[in-house]
């Protein structure tokens, strides 16, 4: 089975409802194995501790809780330092690189930030941001 790849910008909506929020986890409901670089729980964490309380924090935790995380590794970095169009934020390329270095497990990669979502279409990546 296939994994659907969620990045910050996405998981971001599942700790603090946004207007996408329904659809997101809508969308989610047919993608039950979830997987991110393991960097998402420091902006997971960090995000919640920024916007919201201990509720938001819980949701945070919980929500990292049933998503499979990728170690960064040396190959990871190397596409990270790749040229993308569009040029990519450190942490997006994190990202974008680490959905590329298991392409053939991702039947989709989740995001909102809308240069990554650009640079994972260009890299022929199926870019899903539901609204």
């Amino acid at each position: 089975m296939k994994a659907a790849y969620l990045d910050a910008s996405a998981l971001v909506k599942l700790i603090k409802p946004e207007a996408e929020t329904a659809a997101f986890r809508d969308a989610l409901h047919d993608w039950p194995v979830q997987v991110s670089s393991e960097l998402i729980r420091a902006e997971c964490v960090c995000t919640a501790r920024r916007i919201g309380g201990e509720d938001v924090l819980e949701r945070a935790l919980a929500v990292l809780e049933r998503i499979e995380t990728v170690p960064l590794s040396s190959k990871i970095i190397d596409l990270a330092t790749g040229a993308f169009s569009p040029p990519l934020r450190a942490m997006d390329a994190i990202h974008l690189a680490t959905s590329l270095s298991m392409r053939e497990d991702i039947g989709a990669i989740f995001v909102h930030n809308g240069d990554l979502h650009a640079a994972a279409l260009a890299q022929g990546l199926s870019a899903a941001a539901p609204r």
